[in-house]
């Protein structure tokens, strides 16, 4: 793990002794110069966690806070302190006002092994998908950039030092060994894996220059920051990663790969579609869970969530149609624009994307709002979306559904998660509904 200079450390000795060890408050003062020392990571993460502490989570590539709202607020876990990265200033500015803790940066260019992340439990990571979708140009599929990609991923576990030596060799040799094999410790050998190879995390990160789309690199990170952190000593049990439906099977086993080489017991992934757990629009993505302790099997629910339209989750009435598209010539046989630019709002809605901004009710010309935009990808009403229209209409393309987040994590945790998914839906699509079912008990009646 990198090392702070002298003076950090002795500030952060004294720090340690006069105040944490002590059980006192850290003056504001003294807590900003940790600030300063940790940057851009909290200075409190300087510091050992107790007895209690929440444990530490980092989000990259974290957007407006669809992971942690389903963290959260969805499952209702409290138990982790969570730091998120991103380098969109609006998505940053939006999980800021829901209360999420955003570092507004380039994951690329940050230290996985920076000391302030010593005690990091967990990684979540969205990477940017329009490489590989459909609605994007789909570079991430050439042959070319797959080849690049999975050089720079084979390449994290020789980086971070899990390569390991023939266990079968030191058998052989010394049947009778009981302490350190003599070979493992002539050829620099740690616990039976192979010495790093001398790679920083720059040098693999460069592997990736000849990618015709840079985006396509941030899939590195997946497997980069775990291995970073388990290399530097950091107590890392899980990943959880979200992709475009579209990511090629051969660098999800490429990434499989390299956790299997670092002794991560598990890594499973699927294809959710966000409609079947009851999101009120359709988004289909990639899921990948990797667990260092736990068998975990991500798959999709057995049985689909009951299904919100779209009509449902707006309050509308049944028989609207929404028109992506503009003004088009109608077919005379159907009543209809030509084209395929409608669809029926008594459907769960299209896939939103950035350009769900132009969308108009098909009767009144009526068009969404960002707030509207959430609601149909399971955000509440009253999340604070912030930046220009645009920008808040592409973070809710861009995002991570909170239900299907709130799923995917109590998958990993071994969560019961459908009452809580449950009861998260029942109130942001059918809280009035609630209200009209009769009889009520009579306690609950208004005596007036």
């Amino acid at each position: 793990m990198s090392e702070l200079t002298a003076a950090e450390e002795d500030f952060l000795d004294t720090v340690l002794l006069d105040y944490h060890y002590a059980d006192k408050p850290i003056p504001a003062g003294v807590m900003a110069e940790l600030d300063q020392i940790a940057a851009p990571w909290p200075g409190r993460w300087l510091l050992p966690s107790k007895p209690g502490d929440r444990k530490r989570v980092i989000e990259l590539c974290a957007g407006p806070g669809g992971w942690a709202e389903g963290l959260k607020t969805v499952l209702g876990l409290t138990a982790y302190d969570v730091v998120g990265v991103d380098m969109s200033a609006d998505a940053c500015a939006t999980a800021v006002a829901a209360g999420h803790a955003r570092i507004c940066a380039d994951i690329t260019k940050l230290n996985p092994e920076h000391p302030a992340l010593h005690e990091t439990v967990g990684v979540i990571i969205s990477p940017p998908c329009p490489s590989f979708s459909t609605a994007g140009k789909r570079a991430g599929l050439l042959r070319s950039n797959i080849c690049i990609l999975r050089d720079a991923i084979a390449a994290v576990g020789e980086a971070g030092g899990f390569i390991r030596l023939d266990e079968v060799c030191c058998d052989e040799l010394y049947p009778d060994l009981e302490d350190d094999c003599p070979l493992c410790a002539d050829l620099g050998y740690h616990e039976g894996y192979a010495p790093r190879s001398g790679q920083t995390w720059d040098d693999v990160r460069a592997m990736l220059d000849g990618l015709t789309d840079p985006r396509i690199g941030l899939m590195l990170e997946v497997v980069l920051w775990p291995l970073a952190l388990q290399a530097a000593g950091a107590p890392i049990e899980w990943m959880v990663m979200e992709q475009s439906n579209n990511l090629p099977e051969e660098i999800l086993e490429e990434l499989s790969v390299e956790f299997g080489g670092a002794d991560w017991f598990r890594t499973t992934w699927a294809i959710l579609e966000a409609a079947d757990l009851g999101v009120a629009s359709r988004r289909k993505r990639a899921f990948m869970i990797a667990s260092r302790y736990r068998w975990v099997t991500l798959e999709p629910p057995k049985e689909p969530l009951p299904t919100t339209t779209m009509a449902e989750a707006l309050g509308w009435e049944e028989g609207e149609r929404v028109n992506t598209r503009g003004q088009r010539p109608f077919d005379p046989a159907t009543g209809r624009a030509k084209g395929g630019n409608t669809y029926s709002a008594d459907k769960p809605s299209w896939c939103l994307t950035g350009k769900t901004r132009t969308w108009v009710r098909e009767r009144d010309g009526l068009r969404l709002t960002p707030a509207e935009a959430g609601v149909l990808v399971s955000f509440r009403a009253s999340y604070p979306w912030q930046g220009s229209r645009s920008s808040q209409f592409q973070q809710s393309g861009d995002v991570v559904c909170p239900a299907v987040a709130a799923y995917v994590l109590g998958v990993l945790h071994g969560m019961d998660w459908e009452p809580q998914v449950r009861d998260y839906l029942t109130g942001l699509y059918h809280y009035n509904d609630l209200w009209d079912e009769e009889p009520w008990p009579d306690e609950y009646r208004l005596v007036v």
